[in-house]
């Protein structure tokens, strides 16, 4: 957004307003200079060919030149001089320049897209010749407007008149009217730049302007970041949201304890201490992803991997430091044959939970269960509910809905579901969660 501004005022050029400002702003605009300089570009190029051209039509015209050399080198040349407007580097090129020079937004081809069809590139082609064409304009009125105000100026002065010694309609007009013609043919030179400029613009878009395949290419690399910014939301709302509640109901217990166990006091905030580490490994780690591209930092730690369901028993440690009944419905390590990407979001689903239990039925038991069932991984969150506890962790504050969100966004990508709620008699809270594709092991 901050770019496309800045892009709309240099294309203003801080033009004056009313009337009088439209027509005197490409005399001002700093838009006519960038333009003027981009045509004058296509203009030398113009004029290599035109020399190109004439070098071959003077070689035909001569009698003593061999025909067949000239032909087999002018078809030579003409196929090297005709290439390249269709490359897909030239275009490119061609694109930044326009941004550059023009100030019209085409979007940059996308890095990996697939290269353009021919249509693209006859498109291009066209606007190399309308690059040219309208530079060889301009250049050739820069060659001849110069000389020719330079010339009337010297008249008027009386210091050369090799131009009007012999103009015989010149005699009738003042010296003043000499110097005028002049500034209008001075003047006239910014005018064309703008009028080409004009042309340019409008002709950009649909000329260098993206294809389908470009399109396409384009949206899949904008759905990709995303999914990106997703996934690095969801694993900062999951690791730090978790991280705040224990470190909270730690906060809690420690003040109880203060005075009657300073013992357990001091544990409770050793756990604090020890959350508030995880969390900040956690939070390296998602920065980590976010420099992705960035060299790591010399002697510094390496970046931490994401946690699975090996790290489970950790996470139940940490509730259960906060003096909540946390426990596993079954004994033993997570089952085998879980896929790393499964056992990493099952972990996260798990984390999301219990951090509900613990934030909306303190004191009530949490029973977690994860086991392999028909090929796929189940997981299952569950704390009882009653008049005296409240209500469970249901969709309430932003923060819960963002919560069973991420579970089921974390589900989905893997092509599993998530579900949450009480139970038919309402006695219990309920998180259960079902990965394909997690092999058979139990």
């Amino acid at each position: 957004m901050v770019r496309d501004d800045v892009r709309r005022v240099r294309a203003s050029g801080a033009r004056p307003r009313g009337a009088w400002g439209s027509v005197v702003a490409p005399l001002r605009s700093a838009a006519t200079v960038r333009a003027g300089v981009y045509l004058v570009v296509g203009g030398v190029v113009a004029g290599a060919y035109v020399t190109l051209v004439a070098g071959f039509v003077q070689m035909f015209a001569s009698l003593q030149t061999p025909r067949v050399a000239v032909v087999v080198l002018a078809l030579v040349s003409a196929v090297l001089v005709s290439t390249p407007p269709f490359l897909a580097p030239v275009r490119t090129l061609e694109i930044a320049a326009v941004r550059t020079f023009l100030d019209v937004d085409v979007p940059l081809p996308v890095q990996g897209a697939a290269p353009p069809g021919a249509a693209t590139r006859w498109r291009a082609a066209a606007w190399y010749a309308l690059h040219l064409a309208l530079g060889a304009a301009v250049v050739l009125a820069l060659l001849v407007g110069i000389p020719v105000a330079t010339q009337l100026v010297l008249s008027a002065a009386g210091v050369e008149t090799v131009l009007l010694a012999d103009w015989r309609p010149w005699d009738a007009l003042p010296a003043w009217a000499w110097l005028v013609t002049a500034a209008l043919v001075l003047l006239a030179v910014p005018y064309v730049v703008a009028l080409a400029r004009a042309v340019l613009r409008q002709a950009a878009p649909p000329l260098l302007g993206p294809d389908q395949s470009e399109r396409i290419a384009e949206l899949e690399a904008a759905a990709d970041r995303a999914a990106e910014r997703g996934r690095l939301a969801r694993e900062l709302h999951d690791s730090v949201g978790h991280a705040l509640t224990v470190t909270t109901l730690q906060a809690a217990a420690a003040a109880r304890l203060l005075d009657a166990d300073p013992a357990a006091a001091r544990r409770a905030l050793a756990a604090i201490e020890d959350t508030g580490r995880s969390a900040m490994a956690d939070l390296d780690h998602v920065l980590g992803l976010l420099r992705a591209d960035a060299p790591a930092t010399p002697g510094g730690p390496p970046a931490r991997p994401a946690r699975t369901l090996a790290d489970l028993d950790a996470l139940l440690d940490d509730a259960r430091r906060t003096g909540a009944d946390v426990r596993r419905a079954r004994d033993g390590a997570a089952p085998p044959d879980v896929p790393r990407a499964v056992s990493q979001e099952a972990y996260r689903v798990v984390q999301e939970a219990v951090t509900n239990a613990l934030r909306h039925a303190p004191g009530a038991p949490v029973t977690v269960d994860v086991a392999a069932d028909d090929g796929a991984l189940a997981v299952e969150v569950r704390n009882p509910l009653d008049a005296a506890r409240g209500p469970g962790p249901g969709p309430g504050p932003a923060r819960e809905r963002r919560g069973l969100a991420g579970m089921r966004e974390r589900a989905h990508l893997l092509r599993g579901e998530v579900t949450a709620g009480p139970t038919p008699d309402g006695g219990a809270w309920v998180v259960r969660a079902r990965f394909p594709g997690a092999g058979a092991g139990g």
